[in-house]
């Protein structure tokens, strides 16, 4: 109905001219970018949200819920259409994106679904992806693994604690894990799953390549874990002009590639 009645308010010549609105928002779209082109190892999640842009296509539903990861993957990735960011409206509840995916799945079938959690809320309800082999469920879960309860950790800092939010541990059956705990590879190969782990940033592409090919060869759920440095500060505020940013901003284009509209194409600002 309210796309009808543009039509014909702009057959009529009622509708109102927003081209130059456009145009400055537009600008402001190629000023101000965050840094995500980072080479750091243990890798840095804005690495992450910019090979995830770059790997998946306009087609991708994404799943998340709670935490850094979302806060941050919704402010970097790029969705593009309704019904194609899925999270649970603030709600909060940790590991409700992996039972939340598999519906996505079943509701969409045929189409590209990835979803996103910190390692804590990949663990809360990780039994799950067993109902994804078992009925056939394809989906590829990009787990950003800090070892940390990072949104908690980030909330103390007023307080200067850092209390009780550690997740890691040296596990004694799986080494290669390097004090992060939890080998959520193995389980979720045990899980009748497949799994890749990533710790240099350089492999990120050839790890979400591999995941979307696993999905559909076998036709079940897909881990990418990426090990990420222990403590990153993700940008929020109470207001949006209070953002507290911690990272540094994009100097040049390639600081940020895969920006909507690469930095410095459009500076002119009209007032």
């Amino acid at each position: 109905m309210i796309l009808q009645v543009v039509r014909e308010r702009k057959a009529a010549g009622t509708l109102p001219d927003y081209s130059q609105w456009a145009a400055a928002a537009t600008a402001r779209k190629s000023t101000g970018h965050r840094k995500t082109n980072f080479e750091n190892i243990p890798i840095k999640p804005q690495r992450v949200y910019q090979e995830m842009n770059a790997a998946f296509g306009q087609d991708t539903t994404y799943v998340s819920t709670i935490g850094l990861s979302q806060i941050a993957g919704a402010q970097m990735l790029h969705v593009y259409g309704p019904r194609k960011w899925i999270n649970a409206g603030q709600a909060g509840p940790l590991g409700w994106t992996g039972p939340a995916a598999l519906g996505v799945v079943r509701g969409k079938p045929g189409e590209r679904v990835v979803a996103l959690s910190g390692d804590y809320d990949f663990q809360f309800m990780i039994e799950e992806l067993a109902v994804g082999a078992q009925f056939k469920l394809p989906y590829v879960h990009v787990v950003v693994n800090n070892s940390y309860l990072g949104l908690i950790r980030q909330s103390q800092r007023p307080f200067e604690m850092d209390y009780h939010v550690s997740l890691g541990f040296d596990n004694i059956n799986s080494p290669e894990t390097n004090g992060y705990g939890v080998d959520h590879v193995k389980v979720a190969e045990g899980l009748g799953c497949k799994a890749v782990r990533v710790t240099d940033p350089a492999k990120l592409a050839d790890a979400f390549a591999q995941a979307n090919t696993l999905a559909d060869e076998h036709q079940v759920p897909v881990v990418v874990e990426v090990i990420l440095e222990k403590v990153t500060n993700i940008a929020m505020g109470a207001q949006l002009d209070a953002v507290n940013e911690f990272e540094d901003l994009a100097l040049e284009p390639g600081d940020a590639p895969t920006a909507l509209v690469p930095l410095g194409d459009s500076v002119t600002v009209d007032a």
